[in-house]
């Protein structure tokens, strides 16, 4: 079963109660149909839970299974349709919390011992697995709810209640546009480095030094001068990867990629003006997926490394310096905390924007007028594979309503030097 008919949905969405003499199958589809419609259900799932749990241990055992049976086959949809284990995740932990993140988890490590992942997985698939610390050995999804069950210390209904939920998530998710091979495609070589993905690790990996270190210091003059040399070389590695793939013979729109990034609560829709605006600075553009918290980032490989390591960055710093300044009732009110936080990546946008020309200019100053129509055509093909991918979007806007928060954000997005007033610096100054 990977949803409960809509028959079904409109008979729980309309009951009252439930019925008395119902078996447990019975009422494990009621109760996941009831989860499936959200908060306006959860009552009623609460209900379900506590109807499951004073069923006997012999007449248990069976539905246990059953729920078992239901969230691999809900897995094996989700993955066939576009899904990836740590959105899967992401999306749980949004309708059902931190128990119901840790059951997604092993499910989805006993989907990965099933489907020989670790041998068969692409690179980033196994690398979500890794970042997830799902474990292979642990047995069939029964096993491990079982073992679940046994150590989470939540009673007997409040463990039936949150595997509802989970239930009612996983077997209502719509398709995603496929990313990654899914496991019915997995083959010995899909699990080798897929399109896009070759990036120069070394420069990556100076660049997200010299952000970490930007994050971590507690000297704001030393992280501007960090985050000045990792615009900088991003900007300069950009150029320089938009110039050796002018030569190359392809079309440029088959070179556009998408990533999903997962955007997390609270205040996701300012934190997704942030990724926009690091994305819009970096010739990338962005879609919104609302109802999941995912945002899909479309443009050249390299673009969206750069965005990806850029974002995570400001985000930290950004959550830093509203701590910094929230230091009166006032400024830990969520109207204060939201209009900061889009207020700060509004500036941060045209800070990125205004060192990026600047960086441009200076390249071409360098390489010839030739630069300007290169970086033309990969800005083109981005909005062409956007337009193909994506036909019916809309603009999303965006406001806030207090004052003293948006001036704090501006001031904030001011203090977080971008560039430090240099678009030049010596690669010596990287080795360390």
């Amino acid at each position: 079963m990977s949803r409960i008919d809509l028959d079904s949905i409109f008979k729980y969405s309309h009951a009252t109660h439930v019925r008395q003499d119902a078996d447990p199958s019975e009422l494990l589809d009621s109760g996941i149909g009831f989860a499936q419609l959200g908060s306006v259900g959860k009552d009623r799932v609460r209900l379900v839970a506590e109807r499951l749990a004073a069923v006997d241990e012999q007449q248990s055992r069976p539905v246990h299974n059953r729920a078992a049976r239901t969230l691999d086959e809900a897995l094996d949809t989700a993955f066939e349709n576009g899904w990836q284990p740590a959105e899967l995740v992401h999306v749980t932990l949004q309708c059902a919390g931190g128990d119901g993140a840790a059951i997604m988890g092993e499910a989805i490590g006993s989907h990965a011992a099933r489907s020989s992942a670790e041998r068969l997985a692409p690179d980033s698939w196994r690398d979500q697995l890794s970042e997830l610390h799902v474990e292979y050995a642990g047995g069939t999804t029964a096993d491990r709810l079982e073992r679940w069950r046994s150590y989470n210390r939540r009673s007997s209904a409040q463990s039936w209640y949150t595997l509802l939920l989970v239930l009612g998530c996983s077997t209502w998710l719509l398709p995603l546009e496929k990313l990654l091979p899914p496991p019915a495609r997995w083959t010995s070589q899909s699990a080798a480095t897929g399109p896009g993905q070759a990036t120069d690790s070394k420069m990556l990996g100076r660049i997200r030094g010299l952000l970490a270190k930007a994050e971590s210091t507690q000297f704001p003059a030393e992280a501007e001068a960090l985050s000045a040399k990792a615009q900088d070389l991003m900007t300069r590695y950009a150029i320089d990867s938009a110039l050796l793939d002018a030569g190359n013979p392809r079309s440029l729109i088959d070179d556009v990629v998408t990533r999903r990034i997962m955007v997390s609560n609270p205040y996701s829709k300012a934190k997704l003006l942030l990724l926009h605006c690091v994305c819009h600075a970096n010739g990338a553009r962005t879609l919104w997926k609302k109802k999941y918290l995912l945002a899909s980032v479309i443009g050249m490989p390299v673009d969206l490394d750069l965005c990806e390591l850029l974002y995570t960055s400001l985000l930290v710093q950004s959550a830093r310096a509203l701590d910094e300044v929230a230091d009166s009732p006032t400024a830990r009110t969520r109207s204060f905390r939201n209009a900061f936080l889009i207020a700060y990546a509004h500036r941060i946008g045209e800070r990125l924007t205004e060192a990026r020309d600047r960086a441009t200019a200076s390249a071409t100053r360098q390489h010839g007028s030739a630069l300007v129509p290169i970086l033309a055509e990969r800005t083109d093909a981005v909005d062409r594979a956007f337009a193909a991918r994506h036909p019916a979007t809309r603009t999303i806007r965006f406001s806030s309503n207090n004052a003293a928060g948006s001036y704090a954000g501006r001031a904030a997005a001011e203090r977080a030097d971008l560039t430090g007033g240099r678009e030049r610096i010596d690669k010596s100054d990287l080795a360390s």
